[in-house]
């Protein structure tokens, strides 16, 4: 029998409302009880930054900068060429006692699939340098590539709430690519999902006393 997986694409919106639902939709996984799949898009050009990085000053005049909740490098958005997406998993699914590892690899099984094009998962670190912001310079055991092209990647956090993975594809994958792609890979039946009022008045309260405030975005700099 085909596992139910919860299907939100949601509109264009800022970088703090963005980070901020996720962490919502985090809260309330237990609630849900099942597992849920989030692609969304950004209102103008973005960067994120992974929760232990510093900020990158270097880009602030530029872009609309946010720290994520998770680890990671940075990665540019709202280019018109990159996929933004977000997968939760309640405490008790499987992806949240997996290995971060396993989780990681096997979600980003899913978005290879989604992809096509001969990507898959590399089992390989990458031997370029590495860098201390750009994710898309340091491909890693479990993101995608194709061709020697790191094309996927994607950090996690987990708390009593479950598991939240947040990934970006460096293509413009769409949100019904990316839904094949997770219900081939996790034999599961996918429905739509909107937020409900209390993860909407949290997204809302978190983006602004969190994820727009330079108490969070400048915390390491």
């Amino acid at each position: 029998m085909a596992e139910i997986w919860n299907f939100l694409q949601s509109p264009a919106n800022n970088a703090a409302f963005n980070m901020a639902l996720d962490e919502a939709l985090l809260h309330t996984a237990a609630q849900r009880k099942q597992p849920l799949l989030r692609v969304y898009r950004w209102e103008k050009a973005a960067v994120s930054f992974g929760y232990f990085q510093k900020f990158p000053r270097q880009l602030a005049d530029r872009y609309e900068i946010v720290r994520r909740p998770t680890g990671g490098g940075l990665v540019y958005h709202g280019d018109g060429v990159d996929t933004t997406y977000t997968v939760i998993a309640p405490p008790a699914h499987r992806l949240s006692t997996m290995s971060t590892s396993d989780a990681y690899g096997t979600i980003h099984k899913a978005v290879a699939v989604a992809i096509g094009n001969q990507s898959q998962v590399t089992n390989h670190q990458s031997s370029l340098p590495r860098s201390n912001y750009d994710c898309f310079t340091n491909p890693v055991p479990g993101d995608v590539v194709a061709n020697g092209r790191k094309l996927a990647g994607g950090a996690q956090r987990r708390n009593k709430y479950g598991m939240l993975h947040q990934g970006s594809i460096a293509l413009r994958v769409s949100a019904k690519q990316l839904a094949h792609g997770f219900s081939a890979t996790f034999d599961s039946k996918l429905q739509s999902y909107s937020p409900t009022d209390q993860e909407r008045s949290l997204a809302d309260r978190l983006a602004h006393e969190k994820y727009a405030t330079d108490a969070w975005n400048r915390r390491v700099s």
